[in-house]
């Protein structure tokens, strides 16, 4: 029953999160740029009537709503990956170890993500059809963080699988 509880635990916890990533990174990448969020994200997400209100807090509702599920995705699979570990003390601190993998991996390929579109030297008139974006080489970069970040998520989500399986394996020798 304890197991059970860290399960829950868990997934309240990846989904806090994977919340607070999602909010922090959207924030940092409307620093690089804002046109990615105010003209593409906005209209996305149906908040072009009145995000333009409270850019800032618009997009970190926005990080919030696009990453939420991610977290709900890890701390169900980590969870009941955790479910093989011998009792509910171990479960949590490598469950928790996995979910700081998964988190560490996003973060290094969302700079990958930075540096692929940094060197990116694809022209960049018309960019991002049918938007009309000022900045299009911001507006790319940005979108390659992004990319590279669920990338990096989902490689990470992999790893800490990885990660627990060897701990499990460990302690049984």
């Amino acid at each position: 029953m304890k197991k059970i509880g860290v399960l829950i635990l868990t997934i309240i916890i990846s989904i806090v999160m994977a919340s607070l990533y999602g909010a922090l990174h959207d924030q940092v990448t409307y620093s690089i740029s804002s046109e990615y969020f105010t003209v593409y994200k906005f209209d996305q997400f149906g908040f072009l009537d009145w995000g333009n209100n409270n850019p800032r807090q618009t997009t970190a509702l926005i990080g919030v709503l696009a990453t939420w599920w991610v977290g709900l995705y890890i701390g169900i699979v980590q969870g009941l990956v955790g479910l093989l570990h011998q009792n509910h003390k171990l479960m949590f601190t490598y469950v928790m170890r996995a979910i700081f993998i998964t988190l560490g991996v996003a973060i290094v390929f969302g700079i990958i993500g930075y540096i692929v579109g940094l060197l990116d030297t694809q022209s960049y008139e018309d960019c991002c059809f049918p938007y009309n974006i000022k900045d299009g080489r911001s507006f790319k970069i940005v979108g390659s963080i992004h990319n590279y970040s669920y990338t990096g998520g989902e490689i990470g989500a992999f790893l800490g699988i990885v990660y627990q399986l060897i701990m499990r394996r460990k302690i049984r020798k």
